[in-house]
Formats: structure tokens, sequence, C-alpha cells
């Protein structure tokens, strides 16, 4: 693609495209990681196997139509005591699909 116009229209340099690819797998493995800290306290939380842990994520993710990544990097957030305004208005939007005991809050919750 090298010698192509970017997005804002201005021509790519060499190595954009690998730079470019790089920050995308590091996005990929930052997601993956929150996915699975999420599918984790999931089943610890509501004490059900990791398949249905993944699944519960899979359901809360298309019922309110949220990406997984975002539900689980909030979820993740949210139980470590991180999260920002925005997660916590991010959870607001899903949380009534999640089991009916809901998501604790904090680290010591």
């Amino acid at each position: 693609m090298s010698g192509t116009s970017s997005t804002a229209g201005e021509p790519l340099l060499p190595g954009d495209d690998l730079r470019d690819e790089i920050a995308h797998l590091q996005e990929a493995v930052r997601s993956q990681r929150a996915i699975g800290m999420a599918i984790g306290m999931m089943s610890a939380t509501y004490a059900c196997s990791t398949e249905q842990a993944w699944r519960t994520l899979l359901r809360v993710s298309q019922d309110s139509n949220t990406k997984v990544r975002t539900v689980a990097r909030v979820l993740v957030a949210t139980h470590d005591g991180t999260a920002t305004p925005d997660d916590l208005i991010t959870l607001h939007s899903f949380q009534d699909h999640l089991p009916a005991s809901g998501w604790p809050h904090g680290p010591s919750a």
C-alpha cells in the first residue's frame, strides 16, 4: 500500500502501514487481555464456568449493542476502581443486561 493516500489525504510514508499494523495488534492484545480478565471475574462473581461467563459477556454485548471489548474493559475498570465517568455511563447503558445480582463496584466489592 505504500505510496497510496491515507484517510486524511496525505501520502503514506514508508513504514506507515507497518506502524498501523503494530498499533492494531497492540490494541488487539489489550482487548483480549481485558476480555480474559472479564471472563474470569464474571466466572468468579456469578459462580459459573468460563464458558458460561463468555456466553454471558457475548449476550450482554449483543443485547446492549456494545462491543465485547468495550463491555469487558468497562467491567474490569469498574471492578478495579479505575473506571472513568464515561466508563460508568457505558456500564449504566448495559448494566440491565447483566445477571440480576449486578456488577460489583471497586476492588473491595
